[in-house]
């Protein structure tokens, strides 16, 4: 007698993510998925449609863990700051599927991305376009540092230091 696998949305999503913490989104495939999980390929298309939304899955694990993260955090740009970079550099290889990778906007559960983004404009005073200024500093610092494009004697401390001071003088 065989025994059936039982599989889910979230065993899916949890099975993708550690694909991906592994050994980074370019791994995930619907074949590599299954085997994590168990079983056979054509047997995912009884759950998800496509590698999108599996992709999607993933979206929505790291934007709600960001987004608990962010809110727990204390109300400060420096505090802010911190835990951009923090949650960036534990999270090298999730940090690109959240933050550059095509959001599957349709796909995320209703109303994430804007509790999230609610978040990140409320700690910017409440300004959408400094929400976006502070972002574009800070994830393209975050992706310098995270592809090795600094040099390594770089003064990363004094760096963010900066960057915070900016932040914190507008």
């Amino acid at each position: 007698m065989s025994v059936r696998k039982m599989v889910t949305k979230d065993s899916i999503g949890l099975a993708a993510r550690a694909i991906v913490d592994e050994m980074g989104v370019d791994a995930l495939s619907m074949r590599a998925l299954a085997s994590k999980l168990g079983i056979k390929a054509p047997s995912l298309y009884d759950h998800v449609r496509n590698r999108d939304e599996v992709i999607a899955l993933i979206q929505a694990q790291g934007l709600s863990e960001f987004g608990l993260g962010f809110a727990a955090v204390g109300p400060t740009p420096r505090e802010k700051i911190s835990f951009y970079r923090e949650w960036a550099l534990r999270n090298p290889r999730l940090y690109p599927v959240v933050f550059q990778h095509s959001l599957h906007r349709d796909k995320l559960p209703e109303g994430l991305e804007e509790s999230v983004l609610g978040l990140v404009v409320q700690a910017a005073g409440g300004s959408h376009i400094k929400a976006r200024v502070f972002w574009a500093q800070l994830h393209g610092l975050v992706d310098l540092e995270l592809h090795g494009r600094l040099p390594a004697d770089a003064d990363m401390a004094a760096t963010w230091e900066t960057v915070i001071a900016n932040i914190e003088s507008l």
